[in-house]
């Protein structure tokens, strides 16, 4: 659950739990097969925290996902690719650390994994 504070569009509350049931998510990726740095939070990368990210520092260590394929290639074409031009299909399943919050909308998700165990769940590459 996320709440915003009024007024402003700033996540006050994020509710994590751990996943407890198959999950099929798709992630922007730079190339195909997906590196392990595809699958690393900004956090992780020591990248600024942007957004968001700014007031929450556990969005900032999370992995940004989505529930549809169409949802990634809409952010690729808004950022002209910048951030990726692959998507990658994960099928996360319970039982390897992976914790999931819906944030940021309906479709989105944030995403608490070691790259790893994220990168070992991508099970296919969409196309637009």
């Amino acid at each position: 659950m996320v709440r915003s504070v009024p007024g402003r569009s700033l996540i006050d509350q994020v509710a994590v739990r751990v996943l407890d049931s198959n999950m099929r998510l798709y992630r922007i990726c730079r190339g195909e097969p997906a590196e392990l740095d595809d699958l690393r939070s900004h956090y992780e990368l020591d990248l600024a925290p942007r957004g968001v990210e700014d007031r929450a520092t556990v969005i900032h260590m999370a992995v940004s996902m989505f529930e549809t394929a169409a949802r990634c290639w809409e952010l690729i074409d808004r950022t002209n690719g910048r951030i990726g031009d692959r998507v990658a299909e994960l099928a996360l399943v319970p039982d390897r650390g992976v914790c999931v919050a819906n944030t940021g909308g309906p479709a989105h998700w944030s995403v608490w994994g070691r790259p790893a165990e994220l990168q070992s769940a991508v099970v296919d590459y969409a196309t637009p």
